[in-house]
């Protein structure tokens, strides 16, 4: 009835004027939250002021809120102390494997050094010998053959199906130094019957060292990897017919095909480009391969020399290992030099002139 429909229209009323009520109650507190949170943010930025004196407000009176909100700070002047120097910042610790591998470094310098000028000998050349060689020595000699490093791929003997295909060698007899030096190298390689120094050297030294000077390597104290370069000779046979001959070929850092045979080893860096290893590579590309066990095919046969104008490093010295268990029917024959001795050769410029005593005097 009418009655009915009155009430109704002023219950709509009271609910209307109950909304704007609220969204009038709600602008005012908001309104009021403005001058705080204005002189709060005006506080943070300020230097000159107390940074958190505003956090104060909600405890104190208002007059007193006000004092603390601008009361300066005292500021530094020249009767004031310095502010204490800053902490310099903590050094890590080194963990025990670090530490040997540190000592391990020292020592193979110090044996370098000594044996540069003659002095290697006594007790320190057998410390040498059993902290660092003997260790390296067995592990070095298991990359030779397939059989003693089977494990690494975890072959089916019956497929002879890798089930591990690793980048490169896991040891961490060899990880923990990245040469053996120019005399325990050489030691190495003649127990690993790997060590030459024929009638082919001069001609090794020669074609190396012209390779660094058109390059136009520059004769530094300490080489780049990527400045260095290998020689090699090689030939492989099959069936009594000579099917690859290399009578002289320089490699340098490169990226030759990549053989699952010939890994590098992982010290400081990678090492995988090294120009030895890739010289190994580099006549590899061109022997017939077995598509199962992905090394040379058997009953070929060939020879290999490599000379490198840098002392190896055990990343090189592990793939010259590693190269007749991917090649079985192969011999390699590995010479080098000090890096001391290269530098000797290359580089154009002449020495700087030492003036002399009447030229010191003009000046």
């Amino acid at each position: 009835g009418p009655g009915a429909s009155c009430g109704h229209a002023n219950t709509m009323r009271r609910q209307a004027a109950g909304h704007r009520l609220l969204f009038a109650s709600s602008l005012l507190v908001t309104a009021g939250l403005i001058p705080w949170a204005l002189s709060a943010l005006e506080v943070a930025s300020s230097r000159q002021y107390r940074p958190f004196a505003f956090l104060l407000r909600t405890s104190v009176s208002p007059g007193v809120r006000l004092r603390l909100l601008h009361t300066p700070r005292q500021a530094w002047n020249d009767d004031s102390p310095p502010p204490p120097p800053p902490r310099p910042p903590r050094e890590r610790k080194m963990t025990d494997v670090e530490k040997q591998a540190d000592a391990i470094v020292h020592a193979v310098v110090a044996v370098e050094l000594l044996h540069w000028h003659g002095k290697l000998g006594g007790t320190l050349e057998n410390a040498f010998r059993k902290c660092v060689y003997s260790p390296a020595l067995p592990r070095l000699q298991r990359l030779t053959n397939r059989k003693d490093s089977a494990d690494d791929f975890k072959i089916d003997m019956k497929t002879g199906r890798k089930l591990s295909r690793p980048s490169r060698v896991h040891d961490a007899a060899l990880e923990k130094q990245f040469t053996l030096g120019y005399a325990f190298t050489d030691v190495a390689l003649k127990a690993l019957c790997r060590s030459d120094n024929g009638i082919w050297l001069p001609l090794a030294r020669y074609q190396a060292r012209k390779e660094l000077n058109l390059a136009d390597v520059e004769p530094e104290e300490d080489p780049q990897a990527k400045d260095l370069v290998a020689f090699s000779q090689g030939v492989i046979r099959s069936g009594g017919k000579e099917l690859v001959q290399v009578s002289t070929r320089s490699v340098g850092h490169g990226d030759a095909k990549q053989n699952i045979w010939i890994l590098p080893v992982f010290v400081d860096h990678d090492r995988s480009s090294h120009a030895e290893r890739q010289a190994l590579l580099v006549l590899l590309e061109a022997a017939p391969i077995d598509s199962v066990s992905e090394g040379v095919k058997d009953g070929v046969t060939g020879q290999m020399r490599v000379y490198a104008s840098h002392t190896p490093c055990i990343s090189c010295l592990s793939s010259m290992c590693q190269f007749t268990r991917c090649f079985e029917g192969a011999d390699i024959q590995v010479t080098y030099d000090t890096w001391k001795e290269t530098r000797r050769w290359i580089g154009l410029d002449p020495p700087d002139e030492i003036p002399s005593e009447d030229e010191e005097e003009e000046k």
